[in-house]
């Protein structure tokens, strides 16, 4: 059902059949509609825009059990077009609605598909597209308008195409290995009539996990036994035209990832949203006794609780004394659905665990105590193992009862007064952080720790403190200096990250939610602790709270 169509050819029923070449579209005014009758009630939790250039710029998702009664489940007032994926808390309905407020064109409002997933369903629901912005490699492309990577931006306006020629492939690189059960292809006219979907971990040797000898395009979902992979192949054997082989997306599931009834690991989440939105959290530092303290002022303040629960072991005897009452609220948070990060304020290993600030974590090692820690062996080098077998201590009872944590020691890397810090060069701060992740995940075995390597905004030269690209998984950037979240600090992360996750490490000042929507690529960002609510009125904190590109606890799936 729809309020209005542009003309036949565009009908409604062309949002609904899989066919990634017909649209409908409606008349050229605001306040139209689309409505999809499931036929009975089910319980869903996704819904799957693929917007036409003439999309919403304001629009609501609706539901409802008898096309009458309507409750809003998702809404947005600054969107961007392109295909996107909509996750809602599970809810019955039989009818669901696109309610287009205002139009982002001339035009009226256009979608090449509308889908809906169940919350228990698979290949593209709640699912993590583990495909989206990963590095691609092609047999060939027809022109660099049409490059590999287009096929898997989540933009339903761009696509890869091949060259003119049979036996012609598309190879995603996942980054690591997933158990992947399913592929989703969005086909262009252009597409395949024979193709395979291949898989490898080392992108050498394949395993054919499906084929089709009789393919006749449009969008179509996947689903095979569950496999190990980091790349994945759709190998196009024989085109159905004279064109090469072309996909407006390539898309690639997590086995039982799809919908709120299944999981996903928290890097699997993050990889997922990047370029799209942003979690939002805060840093609970002092006291360690009451280690909830700053995200109840967020939601006090918001209704919402920060995505992202940060703690912290710190120095102070009463810190130490109740860093269990830390870790025991770090697994409270986890369990009511926040993402966890846990950092090192501490004391250097010349001294005991209990210190001073100045002196004790704002301290200098002189360049022969320095090689003494980062030897192995040496005085200082034994002594900081010994410290980490106390803070293993605790992450162990994180990995015990399956909580994931993003591990941030040693931030600001090039801040000279902490006492690891400032010292650029392979030597340098980058051999601390190398041994410590070495000793905690080889010798104690924490495989729940997501590193995250940390720079500040003092100056760019951030390459100089990079500890290997193989240690760490997220690179995030304290963001103080009162030039802000300039264009030029967001190009360098994203130079100095590559391929790999991007984030705002600490901040004073909140970004806006047009500053995330400039520099989407931030995959969280986490305000310092009291100074959040001395550096930004209630209104700019309820304001990026409640922005649609902003994730906060209660949006966030089930992870592991």
């Amino acid at each position: 059902m729809v309020s209005s169509t542009e003309s036949p050819s565009y009908a409604g029923q062309y949002a609904v059949d899989a066919n990634g070449n017909t649209r409908w579209s409606s008349a050229y005014a605001d306040n139209q509609w689309i409505i999809v009758d499931l036929g009975a009630t089910y319980s869903i939790s996704s819904v799957r825009l693929a917007w036409e250039a003439a999309y919403a710029r304001q629009y609501q998702i609706q539901v409802s059990t008898n096309n009458s009664t309507w409750t809003t489940v998702y809404e947005n007032y600054n969107a961007t077009g392109g295909t996107v994926t909509i996750n809602f808390n599970p809810v019955s309905a039989r009818y669901v609605k696109m309610y287009g407020i205002q139009r982002a064109t001339q035009w009226g409002f256009s979608l090449w598909e509308f889908e809906v997933y169940p919350s228990n369903g698979n290949g593209g629901g709640n699912g993590v597209n583990l495909a989206y912005n990963r590095p691609v490699m092609v047999s060939s492309t027809e022109s660099s308008s049409h490059a590999g990577q287009y096929a898997v931006d989540a933009n339903g306006n761009t696509r890869w195409s091949s060259a003119y020629a049979d036996n012609q492939w598309i190879i995603v690189d996942l980054g690591s290995n997933y158990t992947i059960s399913t592929v989703r292809l969005a086909w262009e006219a252009a597409y395949a009539r024979q193709y395979q979907i291949q898989v490898s971990t080392n992108n050498s040797t394949w395993t054919t996990v499906y084929e089709n000898y009789n393919a006749t395009g449009g969008t179509v979902t996947i689903n095979f036994t569950p496999v190990t992979a980091r790349y994945v192949k759709m190998y196009g054997i024989q085109r159905a035209t004279q064109y090469g082989f072309s996909l407006w997306e390539f898309e690639v599931y997590a086995s039982g990832s799809g919908g709120s009834g299944g999981s996903m690991s928290v890097l699997q989440y993050l990889n997922s949203i990047s370029g799209k939105q942003t979690v939002v959290g805060i840093h609970n530092r002092e006291p360690n006794s009451q280690p909830a303290l700053q995200t109840n002022r967020v939601y006090n303040i918001t209704g919402r609780y920060p995505a992202l629960w940060s703690g912290d072991f710190l120095f102070s005897q009463d810190d130490v004394n109740n860093r269990w009452t830390m870790i025991y609220e770090a697994k409270r948070q986890w369990d009511n659905g926040a993402i966890v990060q846990l950092m090192l304020h501490v004391t250097n290993p010349k001294m005991g665990e209990v210190g001073p600030w100045e002196g004790g974590v704002v301290s200098r090692l002189t360049d022969a105590e320095w090689n003494s820690l980062i030897t192995d062996g040496g005085t200082l080098n034994t002594a900081w193992k010994r410290r980490l077998d106390t803070y293993a201590t605790y992450l162990q009872y994180l990995k015990d009862n399956g909580v994931t944590v993003l591990f941030r020691p040693f931030h600001e890397m090039n801040q000279s007064q902490f006492w690891w810090g400032g010292r650029p060069g392979p030597n340098g701060t980058a051999a601390l952080y190398r041994l410590t992740r070495d000793y905690l995940v080889n010798v104690k075995g924490l495989t729940n720790l997501i590193w995250v390597w940390n720079m500040q905004d003092l100056d760019l030269n951030w390459s100089a403190y990079n500890p290997g690209n193989n240690y760490w998984d997220i690179f995030s950037v304290d963001i103080y200096n009162p030039d802000g979240f300039t264009m030029t600090k967001y190009n360098t992360a994203l130079s100095v990250a590559g391929n790999k996750l991007i984030a705002i490490g600490e901040c004073a000042t909140l970004p806006t939610p047009q500053q995330l929507q400039q520099q989407p690529r931030w995959v969280f960002v986490m305000s310092w602790a009291e100074l959040t609510f001395s550096y930004n009125t209630n209104a700019q904190i309820q304001a990026l709270y409640n922005a649609s590109n902003v994730i906060t606890r209660d949006e966030l799936p089930r992870l592991y």
